[in-house]
């Protein structure tokens, strides 16, 4: 997800590597990432040809490192954006970063990206709606499975939503441009 991550954030324009730090983590809805992870992570994009590496005169007359995402770089996210593994299907930040770039991926795609998502949400249901039968009713413990459940229920219907709006977008010439243009 830290590789998707950085490499969507590289999408707009080139950026610095505290910038990257600081775009991921707001992604992730953090602070800045650590260096240790997005260093290492820009030397194996650069490795792979996902990501090319300029160095620009900074304000101060230093030399800094700005990173720009190449077509291979683009070509790898866009691939790796369209599969939601039922490992991440659980992880409702995986889900949301996928659902921002439905924009640019195939129907298919995002048809398969929700499908994997409700189901993950629907079995979770079950799994509340049993651990609730053995819950003491009156208690903080089903107070706080209350909202766990009204969680997954809203999300769900927001799946729905989201799968009525794509079946408008199915026929929908503009949507079809847009998909099609980072490949």
């Amino acid at each position: 997800m830290n590789d998707l991550v950085l490499l969507a954030a590289l999408l707009r324009a080139p950026a610095y590597g505290y910038a990257l730090k600081k775009t991921a983590g707001l992604i992730f809805g953090s602070r800045a990432l650590h260096s240790n992870l997005v260093y290492p992570s820009l030397k194996k994009f650069m490795q792979n040809g996902w990501v090319e590496q300029t160095k620009v005169q900074g304000d101060r007359g230093q030399e800094r490192k700005q990173y720009r995402i190449t077509a291979a770089g683009k070509k790898y996210l866009f691939e790796h954006l369209g599969n939601l593994e039922d490992l991440e299907a659980d992880e409702g930040g995986a889900f949301l970063f996928r659902v921002a770039f439905f924009d640019v991926l195939p129907n298919q795609k995002r048809e398969a990206i929700l499908a994997a998502r409700r189901s993950f949400l629907t079995s979770r249901a079950g799994q509340l709606l049993e651990l609730r039968e053995r819950t003491p009713p009156r208690s903080f413990g089903a107070v706080a499975l209350e909202r766990v459940r009204s969680v997954v229920a809203d999300e769900l219907r927001w799946i729905q939503q989201l799968e009525r709006k794509l079946e408008t977008y199915k026929g929908d010439s503009k949507c079809n441009r847009k998909r099609d243009a980072p490949g």
